[in-house]
């Protein structure tokens, strides 16, 4: 299972920036919704989009390479 860490993404982006960024406002700027970060930051099998990680990737300015795991089913 390939995951995003966003809590990590985000905590490195208000590290970086100064700026602490709330689910809400992420959502605002993204266009994505509020359930559906809190779903990609919660939620252990989440499937979310490419689409939605480009997005929040451009406004985090990050690589989401690096915030991607792989976690094999079976293991």
């Amino acid at each position: 299972m390939l995951s995003f860490h966003l809590r990590e993404a985000m905590d490195a982006y208000e590290a970086k920036t100064g700026i602490h960024l709330t689910y809400n406002e992420l959502s605002q700027v993204t266009g994505i919704s509020m359930s559906t970060l809190k779903s990609i930051a919660t939620r252990k099998h989440y499937n979310t989009t490419l689409n939605n990680l480009s997005r929040i990737s451009e406004v985090l300015h990050i690589n989401p390479i690096k915030y991607l795991s792989w976690n094999p089913k079976n293991e």
